[in-house]
């Protein structure tokens, strides 16, 4: 197992070695435990308009790691490939926050009886033809070469139907998107419009659990995508303080707020919104393995599109009617 140049940690699988989620009323005794030389890292993960807060133990050997979170070179087991097919919805997940938003399109492509494709390879031609007729109507038209990711489905144990779901960028008209697919059928182009949650909802939906067979590769997206913004930082402080002492605050430790946040689960969410006032607080969750009797942290958060906390609480009390 190779280490991490800079820093001498071992590199191992923190999302997998901490899956059970530990219980509120558990999380005080298990805490006391925590050993005194614990070192933690903050994994930053920032994909369009979401933000994901990963606080994990770092470790010198790989024997301080549980058993979980170790990566064999070499494992085939059923285990091994689940978790290769939640990395990748996970990475599916962030590609689509990252490049996709408001006015861009979502596009569902089914067949008729006579067109029905035989084998996942003649679908998927089926697309990449379909992408070529676009991006020659594009080019016609001045603009770039589309931007899109795309999911082929067919489960005949379920009798799901072969078809197709796109997300492509909204540049060019609904009307010429649709006619570039010569496959007549029920067949639906609606303009994206984002939750709360960004578009994690649909790329979970078109990454739902499916018979995959060995070495077919779902999903396809176009070149230059841009990637999730990843770093790991091993100290931390507040951010947007206008008092002395918020100004005079210094860079702690990450394990320093891994211990208030487990004294008291309240502190989670207040430390994030602390750390990043342009986001959101959405939700978080607290693992533990007993192996090594260590916490794991993750946070999740979105950006706050009318500005700060900060700035909402001022634009609401310059609002607020004269007292007395």
């Amino acid at each position: 197992m190779k280490h991490k140049k800079k820093t001498g940690y071992v590199c191992y699988d923190y999302e997998a070695a901490y899956v059970d989620e530990i219980r509120e009323k558990e999380i005080e005794r298990e805490r006391q435990k925590l050993p005194s030389g614990s070192v933690y890292a903050l994994k930053e993960i920032r994909s369009g308009p979401i933000l994901e807060l990963n606080l994990y133990p770092e470790h010198r050997r790989m024997s301080e790691v549980p058993p979980e979170g170790r990566r064999p070179k070499k494992d085939n087991s059923k285990a091994q490939r689940d978790l290769n097919e939640k990395n990748a919805r996970k990475h599916l997940e962030r590609l689509v926050n990252a490049n996709f938003g408001e006015g861009d399109l979502w596009i569902t492509f089914t067949y008729d009886e006579e067109h029905l494709p035989e084998t996942m390879e003649e679908a998927v031609k089926n697309v990449q033809r379909y992408i070529q007729r676009v991006n020659y109507q594009r080019k016609k038209r001045g603009l770039p070469a589309a931007k899109y990711i795309y999911v082929t489905e067919h489960d005949e144990d379920t009798e799901v139907r072969w078809h197709h779901h796109i997300i492509m960028d909204g540049m060019m008209d609904r009307d010429t998107v649709e006619a570039c697919w010569k496959i007549r059928s029920r067949n639906t182009i609606k303009k994206i419009v984002p939750d709360e949650d960004g578009l994690s909802g649909m790329a979970k939906y078109i990454t739902k659990d499916y018979k995959r067979k060995k070495h077919e590769r779902r999903w396809n997206a176009s070149k230059g995508l841009k990637q999730p913004e990843i770093r790991t930082v091993h100290y931390k402080k507040p951010k947007g303080g206008t008092s002395a002492a918020a100004q005079r605050e210094s860079d702690r430790k990450i394990r320093s707020y891994v211990t208030r946040m487990l004294k008291d689960r309240g502190e989670i969410e207040q430390i994030c919104r602390a750390w990043y006032p342009d986001y959101i607080f959405a939700e978080s969750k607290v693992f533990y393995n007993q192996y090594n009797q260590q916490f794991y942290i993750s946070c999740r958060m979105r950006r706050n599109k009318h500005g700060t906390e900060t700035d909402k609480n001022d634009r609401a009390r310059k609002h607020l009617p004269a007292s007395g």
